[in-house]
């Protein structure tokens, strides 16, 4: 099978966004299932690992706004395919400067990464049996497929993944033609969104099937009052919406992979490490870590509301947080500082080694912390794909999180009935403070007094529930199979 991917964010990036990264493991997915895939995304060279070793291979002129073209590519990053235009990849950012206003030409930009990505496709005579789009930014692909690219395209079937239902871009009426929409479909059931166009909108109106990274996402989408209407539209279109859960790459989160140890002794281990870096002493208490970063949803404001019934019990407190970025940091530095003995901020933005091991970026500290820490507090999450949860069971840490939260659909929560294959501890409202702290005493009670559970627990955490991004790969398989691809 071939397939042709479009994403604003794919490639060997000095600084890998999250939709940069859940593209790489999917094409990478792809590659290793034996699928051939050609992964399209803009060259942006201050985005890039060493620019310099990327060439043109194609030069042509797409079809919607008869703009040039370069093809660029790298013997150093086989799988990925990078387009370039000057006037409209040319520039430091892909989207705008951070914190400030978008380029207002994004609609123009992406549009053209679509057409140019097609244009290639058929100018190679590409024959790919599915076409696959990436958030607004990829979203016209699939219109252009029915429109300037119908000769080559219209029979491909285009599936539209939205990472995050929270992002868009929209633009006014007197754009349509310029993005290459069928005016007849700018309406409340089409890609109307108060009065402008919506791009989200125009990739699920145009899609065979949207792919959202969970199931509890997905339904989550169907089941909240969304702004604007969007709910309305969703569940107008429910029945091309899938929700496939998003993986984590193991060999980046399990710790003990070059170990091997039992994970009781690795956790041990790690927990050691941690303590003398961090010189602190978690005596015999729970280590629960709280990830505070832009998709922790409401999780500060929860740990906040208990805090201070949490240091109460037998827990050490580890929060992840950034000095620089959030502004939550004052807070939580005023109680670590008072109560030393029950919190610790695990400052994101400190670097130290360890060990033969070098802590220097996000991804190498979270492993790190989570390795060492028991449970993870994760309340209402933002991200959808509740990947933070993986990456604590990928350590063997336990998440405590809610019923409703992106993967909780696929975890087994303890109970007496369920301690043999349980491997998480879920609450029915995450959002409600007094459920997260029953939760937490829920939580010490079985580490204190039912250590044989809480070790099957831990290990069912760890080797027994393996969600890599080849399952989310195998699932995307199994929906092109069923329609025939």
């Amino acid at each position: 099978m071939n397939i042709l991917v479009v994403s604003p964010e794919a490639g060997n990036w000095t600084h890998t966004s999250p939709l940069a990264t859940a593209v790489n493991r999917m094409t990478d997915a792809f590659a290793s299932a034996g699928t051939e895939v050609l992964t399209c995304s803009p060259f942006i060279k201050e985005k890039l690992v060493n620019p310099e070793d990327y060439h043109s291979v194609f030069q042509g002129t797409e079809k919607l706004q008869g703009k040039p073209f370069e093809i660029m590519v790298s013997d150093k990053d086989p799988l990925h395919t990078y387009i370039y235009n000057e006037e409209y990849f040319g520039r430091p950012e892909v989207y705008g400067p951070p914190d400030e206003v978008p380029y207002t030409d994004n609609h123009l930009r992406f549009a053209f990464l679509s057409s140019a990505a097609l244009a290639y496709a058929e100018a190679t005579e590409y024959s790919c049996q599915a076409i696959l789009g990436h958030e607004w930014g990829g979203a016209l692909v699939g219109a252009l497929t029915k429109t300037v690219y119908a000769d080559y395209a219209k029979d491909i079937p285009f599936f539209f993944t939205v990472h995050n239902i929270t992002y868009d871009f929209h633009v006014a009426s007197s754009e349509i033609e310029k993005i290459g929409l069928p005016r007849e479909d700018y309406n409340m059931d089409g890609y109307e969104f108060w009065g402008k166009v919506s791009l989200l909108k125009a990739g699920i109106l145009y899609a065979t099937k949207v792919l959202f990274p969970s199931p509890g996402y997905r339904d989550a989408m169907l089941n909240t009052n969304l702004p604007g209407g969007l709910s309305g539209f969703l569940n107008r279109n429910a029945d091309k919406l899938v929700g496939v859960q998003f993986g984590v790459s193991y060999q980046v989160w399990d710790f003990n992979s070059k170990y091997n140890l039992p994970i009781k002794e690795a956790k041990l281990g790690a927990r050691k490490v941690l303590q003398e870096k961090l010189g602190v002493d978690f005596k015999d208490k729970l280590v629960m870590y709280v990830h505070l970063d832009p998709e922790s949803g409401n999780t500060s404001e929860t740990l906040a509301t208990i805090l201070s019934d949490v240091a109460r019990l037998n827990v050490f407190i580890l929060v992840g947080i950034s000095s620089k970025h959030s502004s939550d940091w004052g807070y939580y530095q005023d109680f670590a500082q008072q109560y030393p003995e029950a919190m610790y901020l695990y400052d994101f933005d400190t670097n130290f080694n360890c060990e033969d091991h070098e802590f220097q970026d996000e991804a190498c500290k979270l492993r790190f912390v989570l390795a060492a820490s028991d449970i993870l507090f994760a309340a209402s999450l933002r991200e959808p794909s509740s990947s933070i949860i993986l990456k604590a069971m990928a350590a063997g840490t336990l998440p405590l999180t809610g019923r409703s939260v992106g993967v909780a659909a696929m975890l087994v929560n303890y109970s007496l009935e369920t301690a043999g294959e349980a491997n998480a501890f879920l609450v029915d409202d995450a959002n409600a403070p007094y459920l997260m702290l029953n939760g937490v005493k829920d939580v010490v009670n079985v580490y204190e007094t039912e250590r044989a559970d809480w070790d099957k627990c831990v290990v069912n955490a760890y080797s027994g529930f393996h969600y890599e991004w080849a399952r989310t790969i195998s699932k995307y398989l199994l929906i092109f199979g069923e329609l025939g691809i």
